[in-house]
């Protein structure tokens, strides 16, 4: 499986709705739900998921993905899917930053993603702590608890579980803490930007990352 994937900041909402009405004469009809989803939203949901579109946009057109036979629509908890097993692609959003992941089947396999960006919130060492015994399992809580950088092992933890979620279709208010992320493998990193750190991690399936460098352990 082919993995790409683009973040950009969100900075105004000047030229986003036309910008996503010209890319959106070269897709399939029967997106039109999932266009007129996005172009409904106001203000500050409307700037991140128009942002988080026009990076899934340049990742199709960058892997040559033919747009007009794509056909995207929406899950039953309203998650925004392509109908076609071999394309898959995740969208994050944290404080201005949009991040998205596609991913793309080789052979007959089928291609599944999930991701997760998350500012780095300067909480409290007594906030942090509290919210990581809240949700981490027991191996977590030990690296984090031993971690010299605590938000980074913090936020790394958070946005496995979130990007697992995501990739498996389960309800994140019910699977937070009882998701079993040893079903599959992470990649992960931070962006820094204006003196801001954004953390990220990508869920795929078990073996699907061809170098072995970029995957994450859990």
């Amino acid at each position: 499986m082919r993995i790409d994937y683009s973040a950009c900041f969100v900075t105004s909402s000047g030229g986003l709705r036309a910008r996503i009405e010209s890319a959106k004469e070269s897709y399939n009809p029967l997106c039109e739900g999932y266009f007129s989803e996005i172009l409904s939203r106001r203000k500050e949901a409307f700037c991140e998921s128009a942002c988080g579109f026009l990076l899934l946009d340049g990742l199709l057109v960058k892997n040559k993905i033919n747009r007009a036979e794509l056909v995207i629509a929406h899950d039953e908890k309203n998650r925004p899917l392509v109908i076609d097993d071999g394309i898959d692609f995740s969208v994050s959003h944290s404080e201005r930053c949009a991040f998205c992941v596609l991913a793309v089947a080789e052979n007959d396999e089928k291609a599944a993603v999930g991701c997760d960006v998350q500012y780095a919130r300067g909480y409290s060492d007594e906030k942090m702590s509290e919210l990581a015994r809240a949700f981490m399992n027991e191996k977590e809580l030990s690296e984090y608890e031993n971690s010299e950088d605590k938000s980074a092992a913090f936020f790394g933890s958070w946005t496995r579980r979130e990007a697992y979620i995501k990739r498996a279709g389960l309800d994140i208010f019910g699977s937070f803490k009882d998701a079993d992320l040893s079903d599959g493998d992470f990649i992960g990193g931070v962006i820094r930007a204006s003196g801001r750190n954004y953390y990220y991690n990508i869920s795929v399936p078990t073996g699907s990352i061809e170098n072995e460098s970029e995957k994450i352990s859990v």
